[in-house]
């Protein structure tokens, strides 16, 4: 059985972007949740495939590590080709 967010690999992508950012930045997966105001599992749950996300969530973490959505979309474009 496959696990929700590897059925699309645009949002594995998408996720796995958010991810390396996060880290950069040196941001815990909980310190960024508490910040946008998410539950403090969401972030965690996504990075390891265990939830889908949403485009709410998607937009929200884009704010809090300051990246542009449609940035983040054409990189993660890019690691399908």
């Amino acid at each position: 059985m496959q696990v929700p967010s590897q059925l699309d690999p645009r949002e594995r992508a998408i996720v796995s972007i958010l991810k390396r950012e996060r880290e950069a930045q040196n941001l815990s997966a909980a310190k960024l949740a508490r910040t946008l105001g998410i539950g403090r599992n969401t972030i965690p749950n996504l990075e390891r495939d265990e939830a889908r996300p949403t485009l709410w969530v998607i937009l929200k973490m884009c704010d809090g590590l300051g990246l542009d959505l449609a940035e983040v979309v054409r990189r993660a474009q890019e690691q399908e080709r």
